[in-house]
This record gives C-alpha cells, structure tokens and sequence, in this order.
C-alpha cells in the first residue's frame, strides 16, 4: 500500500510539471515512475521468486540527462511559396522568367496580351466622340420634355462608355505581373492547364530564400503528442551533435494523402495510419540546406548538459545526522551516504555532488526496506 501511494503521489507530481519553465526533470521523473511500477510487481501477491528482493535501477537510467525523446522525419524547405496564377479571360503575351532562375521582389515574371484593350479603348472612344455629336445636336433644340431625356440617356451612355474605357487601361497597367518575394523560380507552364488533381497550375511558382523552415509527419495515432508553440530540437541525420531549435508554428488538420500507398505505417498498431504535416519555425538555420532531410523530437532539455548527477528529490533521505539514497552494495541492500549541490524546484530534481556513481544502483526509499536485504537488478536472472 505503502509503494502504490509513493506511486500516485509521484504520478501527480510528473502531471503537474510545467515543461515551459524546466523540462529536464521529466526524463528522470518518467525513469522513477518506472521504477516503482516494477517495484509494485515485485511487491505484489503472487509475484515470482524475487518478491523478497528489492528492485534497483541504475543511476544513468534514472538522472536528467538520460532523456530519450520520440522522433519524427522532417525535411528542411522554404518558409513558403507563392504561386502566380493566370487570369482566365486573359491571354499570356510573354513569360521573363525560367525554372531554376534567382529573382528579387518586384521581378517582371511574365505579361498579358493588351492588343485587345487598347483596341478596345480606341473603339470606345470613336463611340464617345459620337455620343457627344449627338448631345451637342440635341441640346440646340432642347426645348422639350422629350429631347431632355434624350440628352440625359446619350449622358448616361458616356458615363458607362468611359466605365468601360477605364478598365480596359487599368488591364494595360496591370498587364505585367511581378515577384512579391524574393526567391527561386520552382516551376513555369507558359500555357498552364490543370494539375493531376484537377486544380489549375501556376504559370509561375517561386520559393522563398534565407528562411528555412522544416517540415514533418506525423501519425494519426501519435498527433496529439504535438502542439502549436511546442518547443522542439531539429537534429542533423548525419551529425547527432548538430542540432537547430525552434518550435512548431502549424499542424495540418487534413492528412498528407488518403492514398494507402502513401499512409505511414503505425508502429503501436501495425495498421496505415494518415500521415499529418506539421511545421517547424526555426531561431536559426545557419548550416541548414534547401532539402536537406532532418530529425524532429520534442524539446525535453536533452541537450542541456548538467554537471553531476541529477535525481528526483524523492530519492533521497534527510536524517539529522546527513543525507542517504537506498542502494546496492555487493548484491545487498545498503543506505548510502550522498553530498548534494544545486536544487531545481520546478523540476523537483536535486544535484548529487559525491556518494553516487552513474554506474550505481538505486532504489526508490520505502518503510520497508532494511539494510541487507536481497537487491534484484534488471537483467540478472529476472
């Protein structure tokens, strides 16, 4: 009963930790938890042979720089692309650009046919000088009701004509479309029709350049791991010592493909399970190429480096006459003298400064344990 409470205890704690502020005390707290379910199994009636042992663990297994964080593929890719679609009643003239082609914000990327519009503004003009003939006529004899309307209509008429005029030069004016982000031409269709899907293909697409961001996947079952705003560390596939930061600004609420081709396989289930995108704004990327294939993994503080030995404060034991973790010694249970550093309140964890070795084993304290009883430690005739 004792060790199920320290278990709930301990469970509540780890819920309660807040990752923001420190999170490197949750490998450590996830490693306790462990250890005291095994604890309760070797505790529990009807258990094996070793019921009489006490269960350890190793010091390396349990501190806060042991941290195992799930990973995910990603793939570094500019922070976004811009398409430039043609206007259906128009007709492209000429297109300055080509794939592969480096421009700058306000680049000439192609322009539309304006033979029809300047045709059409000289015809409606001719138009307007003969609405003008007429008014002019009119208004020489405009002594009646009916002759005034007649010149309010030929008016009316003008108003639209030039309506009509301003349109068609405003096409004229607008007739070259230019680059509004500086990039790298990714794709040009001089003659664009529709994509494999049935959506209407860019006559220009351009990537953004000098801000990477990175883009991962992520199962159905697993997408509720993630957050927006979650810190993250991307890491070199090449290098494991090479890592970037940042956190994720989107995740997609519609999956990748339905196609089962191309369904990600879930490791828990062994069922295809929906690939999700997610996105990964980054503080910096120097060192980061376009394309360049990429590990994802939650921010836990895996790489802070602590000097010494950090474990959960739970371990230990305050007496008046100093402070003791319960440990192996020759294959028995022994109370360990310890000297402690530094504290980390948020992460309940405490620095072990002598006494302890990584390659020690320890256990979680409980009222009834005693010196010189049996150790069980994992591995070892379990």
């Amino acid at each position: 009963m004792e060790l199920k409470n320290k278990f709930i205890s301990l469970r509540d704690r780890f819920l309660q930790l807040d990752k923001k502020k420190k999170i490197a005390g949750i490998a450590a707290l996830a490693a306790v938890v462990f250890l005291l379910a095994a604890l309760l199994l070797f505790h529990s009636p009807g258990g094996s042979d070793a019921e009489d042992a006490v269960y350890v663990q190793k010091v390396s297994d349990l501190t806060a720089n042991s941290i195992l964080a799930e990973r995910y593929s990603g793939v570094v890719e500019s922070q976004r692309s811009v398409d430039f679609k043609k206007d259906p009643e128009r007709t492209i003239e000429t297109v300055f650009v080509s794939a592969g082609q480096e421009v700058e914000k306000d680049t000439p990327l192609f322009q539309y046919d304006v033979k029809e519009a300047q045709n059409s503004i000289a015809s409606i003009k001719l138009e307007i000088e003969g609405l003008n003939n007429e008014i002019s006529v009119l208004k020489a004899d405009a002594g009646d009701t009916q002759t005034k309307l007649q010149i309010s209509q030929k008016e009316l008429e003008i108003n639209q004509k030039k309506a009509e005029m301003d349109k068609c030069q405003k096409q004229i004016d607008q007739s070259v479309v230019k680059s509004t982000l500086a990039g790298v031409v990714k794709t040009v269709n001089e003659a664009p029709g529709t994509d494999n899907t049935g959506s209407e293909q860019p006559v220009v697409s351009i990537t953004e350049t000098g801000q990477f961001r990175i883009k991962g996947k992520i199962s159905e079952q697993s997408i509720a791991s993630l957050s927006s705003g979650q810190p993250v560390i991307v890491r070199s596939r090449i290098n494991e010592d090479q890592t970037w930061t940042g956190s994720i600004s989107t995740i997609e609420t519609e999956p990748v493909s339905q196609d089962p081709n191309q369904q990600m396989m879930d490791e828990g289930s062994g069922e295809r399970a929906s690939s999700y995108p997610f996105y990964v704004s980054l503080e910096d990327t120097e060192g980061l190429m376009l394309g360049q294939h990429v590990y994802i993994e939650p921010d836990y503080g895996q790489t802070e480096i602590r000097e010494g030995i950090w474990l959960d404060e739970g371990f230990l034991l305050e007496e008046e006459d100093g402070t003791f973790v319960w440990g192996e010694k020759r294959g028995k249970l022994k109370k360990i003298r310890v000297e402690t550093g530094e504290r980390d309140e948020e992460g309940f964890i405490v620095q072990i400064t002598s006494g302890l070795s990584e390659e020690d084993y320890i256990t979680w304290p409980d009222d009834t344990l005693k010196e010189g009883m049996k150790v069980q430690i994992p591995g070892e005739d379990e």
